[in-house]
Parts: structure tokens; C-alpha cells; sequence
């Protein structure tokens, strides 16, 4: 018995200062907080008024179209170098382009900054169906510089974990959040 399962991932940017991020911005991230308060600013040592990250997903994140051959489940892995995808257990590639997700991290020129990817994320299908994203990276060193330009520009992917007999679109939110080290 095959069941079409169809994935795609939905990149939500967050940043270590979410009042900063635009309205558009945190109207496309449920989990950004609210507060307008700009009064908070950071300052650096010399006084200036820290620019605040901002994050942008300019890719998401998509296993394409697969088939779960059976009850056995399997894991299907997008490598963050690469882009390259590996399934491995009871799952069929079903054809269509697999993408790896891209990022654009924008702040204050040559700044060191980290970038923090959630342990797990549950997707979920209309039906009620559920799979699992774990292993998130990025390709990214443990510590990533912004350019002259204040730019950033990374890659991430994931395994996608599925049992039973799950099928269906399904989708989640990845929270990316990201600091000034």
C-alpha cells in the first residue's frame, strides 16, 4: 500500500530582539513577541545605538514528494552543504525538486553572531497526521561573521523522521533565532 506524502517545511525567522523585526515580519511569525517598545536598543561600547538582526528566510525548506511504502516508516535527510537528499527505511522519492532551506541574516557589518535551530519540530498534516524534522544545521561555522555589508547569507536542513502510516501535505514552522555574540 503506497501513501503519497507531500512536505514542505515553512522557514519562521526569529531574532534575539523581536520588538525590532518589521510588522510584516512579525505578522509572518506567530511566535515573534509583540512589544513596540523601541526605547530599548542595545548600545555598543562606543554609545552608538546597536542595529538590531534581522532574520529573512528566503527559501524553505522541502522533502518534495514522497511515498511511505509501508508501515515501517523512514527518514529522509537534506543535507545543509549540498542540498543533497538521502532516504533511507520504508520511503519512496515520488520525483520533484528536494530544496534545502536559505536564510539571509542582516545586522550590524562584521559582527560575530550565532544562529540557534530548534531540536525537533512536529509537522503536521490536515488529516491529522504528524511526521517529525530532527538534526537541524545549518552550514554555517560554530561562529558565523556578518560581512562589510551587514549580510549573511546560510543554508539548513534536517532529517525527516515518519512512522506508521502517515500521509498527507505536511507542514511546520522552524524557529531560527539568531544573537550577536
Amino acid at each position: 500500500m503506497k501513501m503519497l506524502l507531500k512536505f514542505l517545511l515553512i522557514g519562521s525567522a526569529m531574532t534575539a530582539s523581536p520588538s525590532f523585526l518589521s510588522q510584516e515580519a512579525q505578522a509572518q511569525c506567530r511566535l515573534c513577541a509583540t512589544s513596540s517598545d523601541a526605547s530599548v536598543r542595545s548600545k555598543t561600547t562606543d554609545g552608538k545605538a546597536e542595529i538590531p538582526l534581522q532574520l529573512e528566510i528566503t527559501t524553505d525548506l522541502d522533502f518534495s514528494r514522497l511515498a511511505l511504502l509501508g508501515s515501517g516508516g523512514g527518514v529522509v535527510s537534506i543535507d545543509p552543504m549540498s542540498g543533497d537528499r538521502q532516504i533511507r527505511g520504508s520511503v519512496a522519492n515520488l520525483g520533484g525538486m528536494a530544496l534545502h532551506g536559505e536564510g539571509r541574516l542582516t545586522g550590524e557589518p562584521g559582527r560575530s553572531v550565532r544562529i540557534f535551530l530548534p531540536e525537533r519540530v512536529q509537522l503536521s498534516a490536515p488529516n491529522g497526521s504528524t511526521a517529525e524534522l530532527e538534526r537541524l544545521e545549518t552550514n554555517l561555522p560554530a561562529l558565523a561573521r556578518l560581512d562589510q555589508t551587514g549580510r549573511l547569507i546560510f543554508a539548513f536542513g534536517g532529517q525527516l523522521r515518519v512512522r506508521g502510516d502517515a500521509s498527507g501535505q505536511f507542514r511546520g514552522r522552524i524557529a531560527i533565532t539568531a544573537s550577536y555574540e
